[in-house]
């Protein structure tokens, strides 16, 4: 049993980066033009801890399924664990967050190419989209930890749930509210009209 609650700790806390990691990236990136300018160093710090709080994230997914695989308290082999909805311990939550965790190692990845991909048009296209799934995985790892958990019900596991959500929420609300900001800028609008203008010669 000693596997089984140091994996369940695992997850929580690669829950609660999760959180972070998608609240740093929003807010770091909502921020308005202004205020980029102005709060540089901070906004640099801030995608610091983003980076580091994924990282993190990633490598406590990468313990909790170690942990699950070693332990004996459920059936979940190799295969199980690494092969979405094929686990004998509630396949369906299980393999929920085997997509969530893949889904994550692509947008980590493609966060750490981040440089590279700037030098092709391409690339820098399709960047802001992929990294976007991360907000698609976090559902995703919540209903994994609410279906396959045996503490869901618990307090804590329900202030856990209830207080990232909101985390996640709020920041994506401002996130969309910065996009909007963003788009309403003169310096966007000219930006547009250059493009449009490029596109018709």
């Amino acid at each position: 049993m000693t596997l089984w609650f140091l994996a369940r700790a695992a997850g929580f806390m690669a829950l609660a980066g999760a959180t972070a990691a998608i609240c740093l990236g929003a807010w770091t990136s909502g921020s308005s033009a202004g205020r980029r300018v102005e709060r540089r160093e901070s906004r640099l710090l801030l995608q610091l801890a983003h980076r580091s709080a994924a990282v993190v994230t990633l490598a406590l997914l990468g313990l909790q399924t170690v942990l699950l695989v070693l332990d004996s308290h459920v059936a979940i082999s190799v295969p199980g664990a690494l092969v979405p909805f094929t686990a004998g311990y509630r396949g369906t939550a299980v393999g929920l967050g085997t997509l969530a965790a893949y889904s994550l190692l692509v947008v980590g990845l493609v966060g750490a190419l981040r440089g590279r991909l700037a030098g092709s048009p391409r690339a820098v296209r399709w960047w802001r989209p992929v990294h976007a799934l991360a907000y698609a995985v976090w559902p995703l790892s919540l209903a994994h930890g609410l279906w396959s958990g045996t503490d869901t019900r618990t307090w804590w596991a329900v202030t856990l749930y209830v207080g990232s959500s909101l985390a996640v929420v709020t920041a994506l609300w401002s996130r969309l509210a910065a996009e909007e900001e963003h788009v309403a800028t003169p310096l966007a609008t000219a930006r547009d009209q250059i493009r449009a203008t490029g596109r018709a010669a």
